[in-house]
């Protein structure tokens, strides 16, 4: 069975025997390269088989959860889609909001938007402030000046929300900007608000075109 190119798998169905048996039997039987290739190759096709079922498998679920999100983002539009906050906040996302990563990351240095944006969270996911995460992203030159402090006032949120801040690099050390605070990204660890704004963003802009 073993000169057939059987692997121990299948010796042990047929055999009903323990591994440790049939280790001992084996031990002294070497295989020819080309019983090693043929092992090797039928060991690599499982696999490849493997990979291909569970890939398979991984894309259905994720349909099937997306199914159940876009039920749900139809008929909360159905509801909200006459708010004027609802509409605006799925607008600013369509223009500042990520589009690349699949969670939902929104990106901002005006002050006013990154609380209408916080506003809308609340409005239409049902998240607090103490929920979000936030990260602030400034310029190696203002590293010293506490950007963290004056968000955290400004939009009501705990410092132990922030993030580590990311410093960019600087061509000048010279602050251009001198009021300059640094932008300020929102971002929500589930992806069902991700793919609940982009459902509702499509909407909206079906909703407009059936208008003319």
């Amino acid at each position: 069975m073993r000169r057939k190119g059987l692997s121990y798998k299948d010796i042990l169905a047929e055999l009903k025997v323990s591994k440790s048996s049939l280790s001992l039997w084996l031990k002294d039987l070497p295989l020819t390269e080309d019983e090693k290739r043929y092992l090797k190759s039928r060991r690599d096709a499982n696999i490849s088989h493997g990979r291909i079922k569970a890939a398979t498998s991984f894309r259905q679920r994720r349909l099937e959860r997306e199914k159940i999100i876009f039920k749900e983002a139809k008929e909360e539009f159905v509801k909200y889609s006459n708010t004027p906050l609802f509409q605006l906040g799925v607008a600013l996302y369509w223009a500042e909001g990520s589009k690349r990563t699949n969670s939902f990351a929104f990106t901002n240095s005006d002050e006013d938007m990154i609380c209408t944006m916080l506003l809308w969270i609340d409005a239409f996911f049902g998240l607090k402030k103490e929920e979000i995460g936030v990260r602030l992203y400034s310029h190696k030159p203002f590293a010293g000046e506490k950007q963290e402090e004056y968000w955290a006032k400004a939009i009501n949120v705990p410092l132990l929300n922030f993030r580590r801040t990311v410093y960019k690099k600087s061509a000048s050390l010279s602050k251009k900007r001198p009021g300059y605070k640094g932008c300020l990204r929102i971002q929500l660890g589930k992806t069902v608000h991700f793919k609940k704004i982009q459902f509702w963003q499509q909407m909206l802009i079906e909703c407009y075109r059936k208008r003319g």
